[in-house]
């Protein structure tokens, strides 16, 4: 890591808590780990105290406890950095691609330390963000995708697309919704071609013409999320892969919990308490749950044990978003070969989100139903 600064690009379940704890044992400096959520911390904490017999302090959840390693959450550390900037000689940032933007930046710019380390399985690809990350903590010194470990540190997987068709009544109300969008769209197009999304927001809320082409997207999106045929498929797919650990993600949590009544399955969402996820999580290792459904709450970070199957019923906008629920599936077994479902509709916008959602993964085919 040259200078002693950089950022490792891993895929999720390479083991890249293990690769902290290899620069910590290797530089033998102080050092603070940061990390994005609660979960996390507390996943941190877990796997360093197996491997890590000195005292470890803790920042966030209502705790502060100072160590020469400390666990930091990034909002714990942003408020407390004018007591822990001048205490560490290295600084590790899990999921570092949250920072670059200008979001709690502060944060990074607060402490002393020569030596960072950033970790993420999905690395910015925007090249001001990416210059921004270089100034904070390094420029990316290593990356591996998940092409690149399956079938040898990761399981090996199955990426399968199952292209649907909307009812007709479905596709009446899309084509009407679409067609209100484009149009506003087009003539923002028109005005800024090298506009961003937040842009055409910004543009739009604007005038009654284009507050209606947003909610016109709105009302597109949930249609998508759940459409008749996307119900028949997953049905299709839980009853044959009813003997394996299976994980639906879904587009939103009103989505999640359709499909858990309906299947009698078992939501993991930001509304479940912790002492319930961690028996829900549990329950699961051990296999008196076969099936858990979740909107973004397995995105980043959380470990889910033993899980072979993935259905992404909806969501998934982005290339990052995607690689994070795959690498849910590809914590290496003997034999194991996972398998990913996308429920994709049909000339829609889901369409193109699935195509730009792929890249970095191995597409090994796709399928009609």
């Amino acid at each position: 890591m040259g200078h002693r600064r950089g950022v490792v690009a891993l895929p999720t379940g390479s083991g890249k808590t293990r690769l902290a704890l290899a620069a910590m044992h290797r530089t033998r400096l102080s050092a603070l780990c940061l990390v994005p959520t609660r979960v996390l911390l507390d996943q941190w904490l877990r796997e360093i105290g197996a491997l890590y017999r000195g005292p470890v302090g803790c920042y966030g959840d209502g705790v502060r406890r100072w160590a020469p390693l400390t666990i930091a959450t990034f909002e714990s550390a942003y408020q407390h950095m004018n007591q822990l900037g001048d205490r560490f000689e290295l600084v590790i940032v899990d999921e570092v691609h949250h920072f670059g933007g200008g979001l709690r930046d502060e944060t990074l710019e607060m402490t002393i330390a020569d030596a960072r380390l950033g970790l993420t399985a999905t690395p910015t690809r925007d090249p001001g963000v990416a210059a921004r990350l270089a100034e904070l903590v390094g420029a990316t010194v290593f990356e591996l995708t998940v092409a690149d470990l399956a079938g040898g540190f990761l399981a090996s997987f199955d990426s399968i697309t199952l292209y649907l068709d909307l009812t007709p009544e479905e596709r009446s109300a899309y084509t009407s919704l679409a067609a209100l969008f484009t149009s506003a769209h087009a003539e923002f197009r028109r005005l800024a071609p090298d506009g961003s999304w937040a842009d055409f927001t910004h543009y739009a809320v604007r005038t009654p013409e284009g507050r209606r082409a947003l909610s016109a997207w709105r009302q597109m999106r949930r249609l998508l999320a759940f459409t008749h045929a996307k119900r028949r498929a997953l049905e299709s797919l839980l009853v044959r892969h009813r003997h394996s650990r299976v994980l639906v993600f879904t587009a939103d949590n009103e989505t999640a919990y359709a499909i858990a009544r309906e299947h009698l399955v078992m939501p993991l969402t930001c509304d479940i308490s912790r002492p319930e996820r961690d028996d829900v999580l549990e329950r699961f290792r051990h296999g008196d749950l076969r099936t858990l459904v979740s909107a973004r709450v397995l995105n980043e970070g959380l470990d889910v044990p033993d899980a072979d199957v993935a259905v992404v019923v909806g969501g998934a906008l982005g290339e990052r978003e995607h690689v994070q629920r795959v690498g849910r599936l590809l914590r290496p077994s003997e034999g194991k070969r996972a398998a990913v479902y996308e429920l994709v509709t049909r000339n829609t916008i889901e369409v193109g989100q699935a195509r730009r959602r792929r890249q970095g993964l191995v597409v090994r085919r796709s399928a009609q139903l």
